[in-house]
């Protein structure tokens, strides 16, 4: 496979030969494994003796997801193989189902669906191999920008309004843009540069799901 064809070439960052393509984009992925962690270390940590069925799921959900997206993230932005691709689509749509449905249980204050949870995995595999897994990937990802958004209103007019939901939208806001204007042929596009747009939104959105409370 030429870098030309590599499945991250719209990402801006120049593709070299090799298992890690774009250096760069590869190793800002873990950003979102080492939140991943963070959340169930932090769900875990949370979590009452006594606490209801169900209670943390959502959250624990979340961060596995998380590392999964920052692995997933890993595969296609280094050796950018087809499965690569599949593994990259089917884990950020799996993460970014089950922020929705945190954020949902978050507002509503109800336990989360435990088939929903358990479904995911598999809709967002399906969905990632088919000709949708972009349209997908929008839909899902428009989704998750509302439930934050709720999140983030029901944060700021409750006990936990501080700095955090204002730092959030920030941060969020900040990796949006890097996303957006730092594709290839962007305004923020540096291909040989060490510092890359895609690579400061996957710091970005690793940095908001951290900041959740």
């Amino acid at each position: 496979m030429s870098t030309v064809d590599h499945v991250a070439a719209a990402d801006c960052e120049r593709c070299r030969k090799g298992p890690i393509a774009q250096p760069v984009n590869t190793v800002s992925s873990l950003a979102f494994t080492v939140a991943g962690l963070a959340l169930v270390a932090r769900a875990r940590r949370r979590q009452p003796p006594d606490a209801p069925v169900g209670a943390g799921t959502a959250e624990t959900a979340l961060g596995w997801s998380a590392v999964a997206a920052g692995l997933g993230s890993v595969a296609y932005h280094g050796p950018g193989t087809r499965p690569g691709r599949i593994l990259h689509d089917a884990s950020l749509i799996t993460m970014l189902g089950a922020l929705i449905v945190a954020d949902v249980s978050r507002v509503t204050s109800r336990p989360p669906s435990r088939v929903v949870l358990a479904a995911l995995p598999g809709v967002a595999t399906a969905a990632a191999m088919s000709p949708w897994s972009l349209p997908a990937q929008v839909v899902v990802g428009a989704g998750a920008s509302v439930a934050e958004v709720a999140r983030v209103r029901r944060s700021r007019t409750g006990t936990g309004s501080g700095w955090q939901p204002i730092a959030e939208s920030l941060v969020a806001a900040g990796g949006a843009l890097g996303h957006l204007f730092g594709r290839t042929g962007g305004p923020l596009c540096r291909p040989d540069s060490i510092w890359q747009a895609h690579a400061a939104w996957h710091t970005a959105m690793a940095v908001v799901l951290v900041l959740r409370e």
